[in-house]
């Protein structure tokens, strides 16, 4: 026996292990990709990953028929274009389109706002790995992309959360799906959808969660670090915001955890949720870094901390919007959008009163949802779950967080429904019922809420409570009931999704100028090669058109857009605001010092000297200003700190005193008439010229021009101080303005002597383009003086600027504009733009993949030694049963496989060597 033994190595026994793994590996992937839909066959309600198709499938045919009923393309001429996905997101996809197609850099780009650091704005808006999808279509059908693009991705968010509660509950039980669907159907996807931006955060979400509880409750970390990690690389903003709710379900996971409870195994699990969660942020690096500096630069990094605490409104006003139809607040209002299904009403009592549930965890969760009403109610805390500042409108970001946890719950108690008594589901019934009284009697009285969402919610009350109780009360599985629930869900999350969410914009009107301007703007590139800029002065749709038709304009609308920018334009009569800057405002003088070359309009201009006209296509007009500078320029060197802008909406006398400022010219423009409280006024020009409008009034939001009695003109949404540019005109004509409100009006004249004695003396000193891409603008220039070199680009620290090869210090001119110190004589000047913190996040990136690689291979290495320390000593322990067998004598004769089976026969003790006497000799053998 002992020789036999021998005979057999440790290293044949562990080949024959691997062997064996090998083989059970192989069957095991075999039968992973095995699809089974049903877990048992034959059985009257399915369940299994038939579950999570269904999860996918229904919501997609909701929203497809939501397309139908909205008349959504292609049943219509619509498009679920809404607020910023119309004026942004729309324009910002067609930018990534036309870089991809093209083969652009992503780090810059010339289409939006003068220049924007573009990888931050993908970033913020782009980032979803998905939208590469984009490319494959046509770039003018992008808001069609989009609407299919965003019922696929909600359709997944319903799979993502099904797939979190099959894991969590261990079920495939097909009625998870209809918390799918409401969490595909939530007040929060009712009111911001449209922010396509912020989807694959609700998708990711049950995801981080389920990874955070493997991390808690088995020590396995990796998935929920690369969960996370993904959530901030698609949209860093709204991770912020499931980042603090992780912070807060993890304090949960630790009150409510089940296993061995000790110092050491506590703090084992807050350096790995601590380790795990940074290591997350380091996944995404590659976008973060470059976008944190970039946000530095934004007016809404100027943000103060609230001193005092403030409420917006009631817990149980607040708690009303679970009711079906409340309509959904997308501005400035504070009142979260919180609807997942009126059955919350009876299921959230349930969950308080079910005996099931660990009283550590029970309380642990409803804390957790009293923490976000909480928060959705004070102002301190909503500042803070918005990344330490207030929303610009769209209040309550967060509230998809609170919605997954409340679905979650109130699956907690549905399934816990059959072990509940008569009068338990009673008590929550009558709980429900009464709230809804409360809710009549408090709230539909007068303005805030239509009582019919009160008596609709009741409707769907009743039908949950009757389906509870007789869950509750059939001994048999019916699936009648499965599909009432299934159609009763599917007609509630319809009827409040087509009530209160998908608002649609025309795709006609969308597309209306798509050809015209893509083919004038193209001849423009086609008779001209160098650097210049265009912008729509008259029909423009947005303020990124820019992104849209893909030309290189000054405007923007943008959470990433520079502060320092806006605060320039409005200096110089341009619309701006605290994220936007537009061509609402221009003037010659200020197209020529932002290289505008070319000006585009829906409607005739009048022409001069000084604007000629060049061509036309399908309504849109072209036309071509003779004085513009180039991208960049000779100043003073003291020209920064001899500007003193007076005001900010003073625009006509401060490019006045800015031009006196570089040139030593005065008075470019000259006041010509002033009206101070008239609403009606009648003047002619007093010298041919280009004649220019200030309205000083903020009550006077619209003027009527009606020139030479036959020609009017609008202007409409005019704020106060803007500049409005009437055009070149005559001393014989004449111009009849008025308004519903006294208008404080100011007419200008441009001097036109001075302003081309001003641009000629900028260009003898500018900067000849003689090469230019995305990321960088190569030149010559001869400066007759020592001075600066002014750029009309935006100040970004990620410009480097080399003179004749030398790097440079760059600084800002009013925080605004790239500027770099100049001697006198010829030089070559080049630029090269490298978003900063770039290489540093892509560095950070490839570590944190490389650190989680090493820890998955370390922990699956750690994990097989003890397997194949097992499968040694089995294997040779098989051998050393087999000998005694055989020295026992015993054959198939003595005990068949029958006897085995049959619980009847039974073996002789002395027939088999005892436990003890087998460890005694697997010492002796040197096994043990």
């Amino acid at each position: 026996m002992l020789e036999k033994d021998e005979n057999i190595s440790q290293d044949e026994a562990l080949q024959n292990s691997t062997n064996d793994e090998e083989k059970s590996s192989s069957i095991k992937k075999k039968r992973k990709f095995k699809l089974n839909l049903l877990e048992q066959k034959g059985e009257i309600i399915p369940s299994g990953n038939i579950t999570f198709i269904l999860a996918f499938i229904l919501p997609l045919i909701m929203y497809i028929a939501l397309y139908y009923i909205k008349e959504i393309y292609p049943f219509g001429t619509n498009v679920y274009l809404r607020s910023d996905c119309y004026h942004q997101y729309a324009p910002f996809f067609s930018e990534l389109w036309h870089k991809i197609r093209n083969g652009e850099s992503l780090w810059y780009s010339w289409d939006i706002g003068m220049g924007t650091n573009f990888i931050s704005l993908f970033a913020y808006y782009l980032a979803s790995p998905a939208n590469i999808i984009i490319a494959l279509f046509p770039q003018k059908m992008i808001p069609v992309v989009m609407d299919y693009l965003l019922a696929v991705k909600l359709s997944l968010a319903s799979v993502a959360i099904c797939y979190y509660i099959s894991k969590h509950f261990n079920t495939k039980k097909i009625s998870i799906v209809p918390f799918g669907v409401f969490y595909a159907f939530s007040g929060f996807l009712a009111a911001f959808s449209w922010n396509i931006m912020w989807i694959d955060c609700v998708i990711l979400l049950p995801l981080i969660i389920l990874g955070l509880e493997r991390l808690v409750n088995e020590d396995k970390c990796i998935f929920y670090c690369i969960m996370l990690g993904l959530c901030i690389y698609t949209n860093y903003y709204i991770s912020i915001m499931v980042c603090i709710s992780v912070c807060l379900y993890f304090i949960c996971l630790l009150v409510s955890y089940k296993g061995k409870k000790s110092l050491l195994v506590y703090l084992k699990k807050i350096l790995n949720f601590g380790g795990f969660s940074i290591l997350a942020g380091g996944l995404s690096a590659i976008l973060l870094l470059p976008e944190v500096y970039t946000f530095s630069l934004s007016a809404s990094s100027s943000t103060t901390f609230p001193k005092t605490w403030t409420n917006y409104f009631s817990i149980i006003k607040e708690f009303t919007r679970h009711l079906i139809n409340i309509p959904v607040h997308t501005a400035l209002e504070h009142h979260p959008n919180i609807y997942c299904g009126v059955s919350v009403l009876i299921l959230l009592p349930l969950y308080v009163i079910c005996k099931e549930v660990r009283p550590q965890e029970k309380i642990s969760k409803i804390a957790l949802l009293l923490i976000f009403l909480v928060s959705f109610n004070l102002n301190i805390p909503n500042y803070i779950w918005h990344g330490f500042h207030y929303p610009n409108s769209l209040p309550a970001r967060q509230s998809f967080i609170y919605i997954f946890f409340c679905l979650i719950i109130c699956y907690e108690s549905f399934s816990h429904i059959s072990k509940m008594t008569n009068k338990e589901i009673s008590t929550a019934f009558w709980i429900s019922i009464g709230f809804l009284i409360l809710v009549e009697q408090l709230f539909c009285q007068g303005d805030d809420y239509d009582f019919k969402s009160v008596y609709i919610s009741g409707i769907f009350i009743l039908i949950y409570g009757l389906l509870i109780y007789l869950k509750r009360n059939t001994k048999q599985k019916s699936p009648i009931l499965l599909i009432i629930m299934f159609a009763t869900i599917i007609i509630e999350a319809t009827i409040n999704m087509d009530e209160t969410g998908l608002g649609t914009t025309s795709l006609t009107s969308y597309q209306s100028d798509y050809e015209g301007v893509k083919n004038i703007t193209d001849y423009a590139n086609s008779i001209d090669s160098s650097f210049f800029r265009s912008d729509k002065v008259i029909g423009a749709r947005t303020k990124n058109d820019g992104a849209w038709h893909n030309y290189h304009s000054i405007s923007t609308f943008s959470s990433t857009s520079s502060a320092g920018m806006s605060k320039l334009y409005s200096y110089l009569g341009f619309e701006s605001s605290t994220n936007a800057y537009g061509y609402n405002g221009q003037t010659l003088v200020t197209n020529s010092l932002f290289s505008i070359k070319y000006q585009i309009s829906n409607k005739i201009l009048p022409t001069s000297p000084l604007l000629t006209y060049v061509g036309a296509n399908n309504g849109e007009f072209l036309y071509e200003n003779e004085n513009v500078l180039p991208v960049g320029f000779m100043i003073p060197e003291n020209a920064e700190e001899s500007w003193y802008p007076l005001k900010s909406r003073d625009g006509i006398e401060n490019t006045n005193t800015l031009i006196e400022s570089l040139t030593g010219i005065s008075d470019v423009f000259t006041s010509t008439y002033s009206y101070s409280g008239d609403s009606w006024v009648y003047f002619s020009p007093v010298k041919d010229g280009h004649i220019y409008l200030i309205c000083n009034n903020s009550s006077c939001s619209s003027i009527h021009i009606t020139i030479n009695n036959e020609t009017t003109r609008d202007f409409t949404s005019i704020k106060a101080g803007t500049i409005l540019d009437l055009g070149y005109y005559t001393t014989t004509d004449t111009f009849e303005i008025e308004s519903e409100n006294s208008m404080g009006l100011q007419v200008y004249t441009l001097e036109s002597d001075r302003y081309e004695e001003a641009m000629n003396k900028l260009n003898k000193s500018g900067l000849n383009v003689t090469k230019w891409s995305s990321t960088s603008i190569e030149g010559t220039i001869n400066a007759s003086e020592s001075g600066k070199l002014l750029f009309s680009i935006p100040f970004d620290k990620g410009w480097s600027v080399y003179i004749d090869g030398r790097k440079v210090t760059t600084t800002s001119f009013k925080d605004a504009l790239l500027m770099v110190d100049l001697s006198k004589g010829e030089h070559t000047v080049k630029l090269v733009f490298t978003p900063l913190n770039a290489y540093l996040g892509i560095l950070i990136t490839l570590i944190s993949i490389l650190i989680l690689i090493g820890i998955y291979i370390f922990n699956k290495k750690r994990a097989e030694k003890p397997k194949k320390k097992i499968a040694i000593n089995n294997k040779i322990e098989e051998e050393f049963y087999e000998e005694l067998l055989e020295e026992e004598d015993f054959s198939d004769d003595d005990i068949n496989d029958a006897d085995l089976k049959n619980p009847d026969i039974t073996i002789d003790e002395d027939a088999v060597m005892d436990k003890n006497s087998v460890d005694d000799l697997k010492k002796l053998d040197g096994i043990d």
